[in-house]
């Protein structure tokens, strides 16, 4: 699962948005600072809900997965909002001057793989997951 048992980097996103990228739906994800990084990047639910948004988009805010990794995403660039390879949507704040980082999926897990989350991009492995909840 894992590149070479060296794990990859990860991004915590509160719910409902980690799954609006895990269904497909999101493919943009927007912030306040440029990512660098291009390559497999995990997807973290955080233990933070919107219930608003979850009912929102269709996610019944009692039941969506919370602090779990649900899928790996190819970040495949980043660029200064408004662009034309960034198009709004509904499922981010794409105000001039953001960013949107330009997703496509790699991978979903069939189940939600319990992880802590961290702010920021962060690195995961799944062998140092289970060693601590051992």
């Amino acid at each position: 699962m894992q590149d070479g048992g060296q794990g990859v980097r990860a991004l915590s996103l509160h719910q409902p948005w980690a799954s609006l990228i895990h269904d497909g739906r999101k493919k943009i994800e927007t912030r306040g600072w440029e990512m660098l990084f291009r390559g497999p990047l995990a997807i973290h639910a955080a233990k933070t809900v919107n219930k608003f948004a979850c009912e929102q988009f269709g996610y019944d805010p009692l039941t969506v997965p919370l602090g779990a990794i649900l899928c790996i995403v190819d970040v495949v660039g980043c660029v200064r909002l408004p662009h034309e390879l960034a198009p709004p949507d509904e499922y981010g704040n794409f105000e001039a001057g953001r960013f949107g980082i330009l997703l496509t999926m790699r991978r979903r897990l069939e189940m939600p793989v319990l992880a802590k989350g961290h702010q920021g991009i962060w690195h995961w492995t799944e062998s140092s997951e289970a060693e601590a909840s051992a």
